[in-house]
């Protein structure tokens, strides 16, 4: 079956970015031009997905907003301010077309689970992708098409990983486990270690750039939380290690050609504001030439 649809959790409270999101969603912080969360959705949509749900809060009503109507008032000020200004209007009208978007409000225990089970009413029973609002990949092919193959390949789950052998890296990420079928594919045998520290890494592949989730995945997790202890978050890596331990096929694959970008702390969003800055189409020539100067002290 062919997977059109995502689901992207956007619920949190993004304390690391503190003080700016006791106001603002962290997934509405600027790249430059555009929010962060717009990024991970055109990856979506260039890969082929239609229908997007997003998992979010009472408290974060921009995102919706942004991706619905334009504001009257704003479309006639730029609707009589020249052709310029009609250009950014088309790239506003634009952005609500870029998917059908379901946003819902996340109910239930806190944890990475529970945004997948509130979204499954809206999922009609078809694989999807599951990736988070505050990281991203710009690769060719793109991120998500590569997972798509697989996925298309193997029929069965999917991680994206990457490989990071950095030792701060195997302190930060969890690292799949498992048997390499084919150069940067893993079908895994045992479950994904969490900040395993290097000596105890399973392998150098991290766990990055999403999930392709299918019936099975929901079945577990469903499963997961019928066990959770009272208190407790509910994880989507339980479902995974559930089904591997099983003997369920999860194949593990590794996004080539691209680069990571994570934007969750405020060193990681500053690297990725300049990373994105230097290749924008407008203003990437100055801006660079403008880091030169800056790094030499001129």
């Amino acid at each position: 079956m062919k997977v059109r649809k995502a689901v992207i959790p956007a619920a949190g409270y993004g304390t690391r970015m503190l003080p700016i999101t006791k106001s603002i969603p962290k997934e509405m912080l600027p790249i430059v031009d555009k929010p962060i969360i717009q990024l991970v959705v055109e990856e979506l949509v260039g890969a082929g997905i239609e229908y997007i749900v997003v998992v979010t809060s009472a408290k974060k009503a921009a995102m919706a907003d942004y991706f619905g109507d334009t504001n009257p008032g704003l479309v006639s000020n730029l609707w009589t301010a020249g052709p310029k200004k009609a250009e950014i209007l088309e790239e506003l009208e634009a952005v609500k077309h870029l998917a059908n978007f379901a946003f819902i409000e996340q109910q239930g225990v806190y944890g990475t689970g529970t945004p997948v089970l509130n979204a499954e009413p809206y999922l009609g029973g078809e694989p999807f992708i599951y990736t988070f609002a505050d990281d991203f990949f710009i690769a060719e092919p793109n991120s998500f098409s590569q997972m798509i193959a697989a996925y298309e390949t193997h029929g069965c789950p999917i991680v994206g990983c990457q490989r990071r052998d950095a030792d701060a890296d195997y302190d930060r990420y969890g690292y799949v486990a498992g048997t390499e079928i084919e150069p940067g594919v893993l079908r895994m045998d045992s479950p994904m270690v969490e900040h395993p520290g290097k000596a105890n890494a399973p392998s150098p592949y991290a766990s990055l750039g999403g999930f392709i989730v299918t019936n099975d995945v929901l079945d577990y997790l469903h499963k997961a939380k019928d066990i959770l202890p009272v208190g407790q978050e509910l994880f989507f890596h339980t479902a995974l290690s559930l089904m591997v331990g099983d003997g369920k096929q999860v194949i593990a694959k590794e996004i080539t050609n691209g680069q990571y970008f994570d934007t969750g702390n405020k060193l990681e969003y500053l690297k990725t504001v300049v990373a994105m800055a230097s290749r924008h189409p407008d203003i990437g020539d100055e801006f660079n030439q403008y880091l030169k100067e800056f790094v030499s002290g001129r």
